[in-house]
């Protein structure tokens, strides 16, 4: 779209992710943006923040919140990178009902399935431990890729680093 772009990064950490975001929205293609890097942790926040205002970065704050209470109107692009375990799903969740254009999520650490995984057929395949936490990886990215076509999105799931650099490696792409 025209005019500026709103973006949330949902646990955005250090903001390694945020920061690399706003420059190539900004330098790279010259767009204005209005990008919110949102976590949990006050101190992490008050640093990210602090470096923003260093940089001179327009347009890039930093905000302690929780996911579920994001305001997302009028929201363009939501970005999560490995948010742990549910927190994906919260961010996904928020990004639907928000009305994202574009969500990008890596997600991480699935272990929510993890304990449910459990019936007589897979049972005796699913026995050790890293096969069974790569299988539930497999399965709930799976699901939630399903999930958003499900809410009109068309969806792409990629490898987009090499299995060498990471084995979190999986990016849901959907675009609505």
């Amino acid at each position: 779209p025209t005019g500026p772009l709103r973006v949330v990064d949902f646990g955005s950490g250090r903001a390694y992710l945020t920061f690399a975001l706003h420059d190539l929205l900004t330098r790279v293609h010259g767009r204005e943006v209005d990008l919110l890097g949102l976590d949990l942790k006050a101190d992490v926040v008050a640093d990210c923040e602090s470096l923003a205002r260093r940089l001179g970065a327009t347009g890039l704050r930093f905000e302690v919140g929780d996911i579920a209470e994001a305001d997302l109107a009028g929201v363009d692009l939501v970005v999560s990178l490995h948010a742990c375990d549910t927190a994906t799903d919260a961010a996904l969740e928020r990004a639907v009902r928000g009305g994202a254009k574009v969500v990008l999520a890596v997600p991480c650490c699935q272990h929510e399935l993890l304990g449910q995984v459990a019936n007589d057929t897979l049972g005796p395949l699913l026995r050790h431990g890293t096969l069974r936490e790569r299988f539930v990886a497999e399965v709930t990215d799976a699901a939630r890729a399903r999930l958003l076509e499900l809410a009109g999105y068309d969806v792409q799931v990629l490898e987009f680093v090499p299995l060498e650099h990471t084995s979190k490696n999986v990016l849901l792409r959907a675009t609505r």
